[in-house]
């Protein structure tokens, strides 16, 4: 997939250069692929390769073979929904069987600041940020393998590191489903505290930030295994839709009744309905 991001004036004239794009990386091989994989830095499963990383973040049952890579390219551009000469240009080539999509982008002010926003596919929802929303959010067992524990304990959900911002999409009153790698979703928690708060976990001495939650399910007490977990599986089919398992906060988003669909069954595998 090639996304090309677009300025609000960018006009039906600015496919060229995307067109010009997908030539090129319709080339690649998939050792060309893995070899730009493994040079980004910031990704979120270094020291695995492009065929581990693309199964692992999009829930695969095996790994893709090599050469099934990049056999087909796909085209995003990403503008302002106001620019009606770039769509209408997207539209054109969609019309004559090229694979090419468009995903809108808005920028608006919220109490004096200027806000970016797109919307990936499957779209986002909530226009309006702050509406009650739930989260499936990792609990970084990949790098702090007691990060749950510590959680459990001291009543938060939280993100460390260089991760710790990710916590920022969480408001109050928003639903937090911890996803556990391996095992899926093993608790639930509401947003209880007022702001984001600040603290250095004692055994790594890594920065944490979090947010206070009251928990809907079980505090959980053994971290062995999860007998009451919803797996990933699961979630897909209870809302219908797949997540980008890749990232810490898992997006789409849910909605609050999609939220409250997956608290419903996670709390009838603990046998319970009531909160911590």
């Amino acid at each position: 997939m090639l996304f090309e991001l677009k300025r609000s004036t960018a006009g039906g004239d600015a496919l060229d250069q995307l067109l010009r794009y997908t030539q090129t990386a319709g080339q690649w091989t998939y050792s060309k692929l893995n070899d730009m994989f493994q040079k980004y830095e910031k990704n979120e499963l270094r020291g695995t390769d492009l065929a581990e990383a693309h199964q692992e973040s999009l829930g695969l049952p095996q790994r893709l073979r090599e050469e099934d890579f990049n056999r087909n390219q796909r085209m995003f551009v990403v503008g302002s929904a106001a620019d009606q000469k770039l769509i209408a240009g997207v539209d054109y080539w969609k019309r004559q069987g090229l694979a090419i999509d468009f995903i809108p982008y808005r920028i608006f002010r919220i109490g004096g600041q200027m806000y970016f926003e797109f919307f990936s596919k499957p779209y986002d929802v909530h226009s309006n940020p702050n509406d009650t929303k739930g989260i499936i959010f990792d609990t970084c067992r990949r790098y702090y393998p007691k990060a749950l524990e510590w959680m459990m304990q001291k009543k938060r959900i939280s993100a460390f590191g260089d991760k710790k911002e990710a916590v920022r999409s969480f408001n109050r009153g928003d639903m937090v489903f911890f996803s556990h790698r391996w095992e899926g979703i093993v608790a639930a928690a509401r947003i209880t505290g007022r702001q984001v708060m600040f603290d250095t976990v004692p055994d790594t001495g890594e920065d944490e930030m979090y947010w206070d939650v009251r928990f809907e399910t079980p505090l959980l007490t053994q971290f062995d295994s999860f007998p009451s977990k919803l797996t990933f599986a699961d979630v897909k089919k209870i809302v219908g839709k797949n997540f980008f398992w890749a990232r810490t906060q898992k997006t789409p988003f849910l909605t609050r009744e999609e939220a409250e669909l997956l608290l419903v069954e996670l709390q009838s595998r603990f046998n319970c309905d009531g909160k911590t």
